[in-house]
């Protein structure tokens, strides 16, 4: 039997942003005395079969079939064009997201009691609404699921309102409620629950050995995930058209149509230190006027000014962020490329990479340090 305190991680590990912070994490759990640390991507876990989660559990099977059948059905009929698709995730994604809660619950209660839980995972957001897994369950969530779900058009108003009330009740459920960004925290307590379980487990960034250097030919990149409305795929392609000095690494590959300068996935991210700005796009709807993008804490750590839409405004990186519309992009870029006010961005870019430090984003779970984290007890 191990000794030591253990802690679960559940999460999306992708080849973005999902993937790092739950690896930050574990790194910062095991030097604060965590001797176990399992990181769990539950994905597909109607098909649960991984070692050491095979033995018999009284009502698994049961519950594995039902979101079997909820999964094929919301795959199956989102092949039917965009009504069916917003039809069957307005019927189904509430259940499924309950289903993998219960599933996912009963298959790691198999293996043994944890001191501690972390769900990075919007999915798996009801995994609070089962029976307790470990002595502090923490939600700390990428972002606020069923309005990003709704802003996409994914959802009707009552698919809405079923998966807002789902996530509600689990986030009253979790010991500790987070998300990436506090202003994506700051949002859900102004529109959607305002529990007095909220800590701040921000997103954060390592230190870089390369630096962005100030070029009078100065290159904007842009590099992350391309998929989904809000990363705003028009704008971007408005802004190549501007730009034909602004290269965009990532995937998956965008539409042709839209005359984007794609380059591909890029070998590693170290390749950003050769630009002079950062680029960042967003949809501008009331969710993502609150959102966060990492990449801007990764184009910091490299020394980029960051490019960022106007209706984007986050006071924790205004130092670092030039505010942009598509109208005065090129204004906006000429006038910060002068090199005495590229170098000041340039430092405040630095600064922020460095308040904003994993060392210093992840503070709340030095338990050690904090010792006032306790189980949240529901009045």
């Amino acid at each position: 039997m191990t000794n030591g305190k253990r802690a679960v991680i559940v999460c999306s590990e992708d080849a973005f942003a999902n993937g790092v912070k739950p690896k930050e994490i574990e790194k910062y759990l095991r030097s604060n005395g965590y001797t176990t640390v399992l990181v769990f991507n539950p994905g597909a876990i109607s098909r649960l079969g991984v070692a050491g989660m095979r033995r018999r559990l009284p009502g698994l099977k049961v519950k594995k079939i039902a979101l079997y059948v909820c999964e094929g059905l919301l795959v199956a009929l989102s092949k039917y064009g965009d009504s069916l698709r917003r039809a069957a995730t307005s019927i189904l994604l509430w259940r499924v997201i309950v289903l993998r809660g219960q599933v996912l619950g009963m298959a790691l209660r198999s293996e043994g009691h944890f001191d501690l839980l972390i769900c990075e995972s919007n999915l798996d957001t009801a995994l609070t609404l089962a029976e307790r897994i470990s002595d502090v369950q923490i939600l700390d969530l990428p972002s606020p699921f069923a309005e990003e779900q709704l802003y996409g058009g994914h959802l009707s108003r009552a698919g809405y309102e079923k998966l807002r009330k789902v996530e509600i009740a689990a986030y009253a459920a979790a010991d500790y409620l987070s998300f990436h960004w506090h202003t994506y925290a700051d949002y859900v307590r102004e529109n959607k629950y305002g529990g007095d379980n909220f800590i701040s487990l921000s997103y954060g960034t390592n230190p870089k050995l390369k630096r962005a250097k100030y070029d009078d030919h100065p290159r904007i990149v842009y590099m992350g995930f391309l998929g989904d409305y809000w990363v705003n795929l028009p704008l971007l392609g408005t802004l190549c058209k501007l730009c034909p000095y602004l290269d965009v690494y990532g995937g998956p590959e965008p539409p042709a149509s839209l005359g984007i300068n794609y380059k591909g996935y890029a070998p590693s991210t170290d390749v950003v230190a050769n630009y002079q700005f950062g680029l960042v796009t967003v949809s501008d709807d009331e969710l993502r006027r609150h959102s966060f993008s990492s990449k801007h804490l990764e184009y910091v750590s490299y020394g980029l000014p960051v490019l960022t839409p106007a209706w984007r405004r986050d006071e924790a990186l205004c130092g670092s962020s030039i505010y942009y519309t598509a109208e005065n992009f090129l204004e906006r870029v000429r006038n910060a490329a002068a090199e005495q006010e590229w170098e000041r961005l340039h430092a405040a870019a630095l600064k922020d990479a460095e308040r904003f430090s994993w060392s210093n984003a992840l503070k709340a779970l030095d338990f050690q340090a904090t010792p006032q984290i306790e189980p949240h007890v529901q009045p």
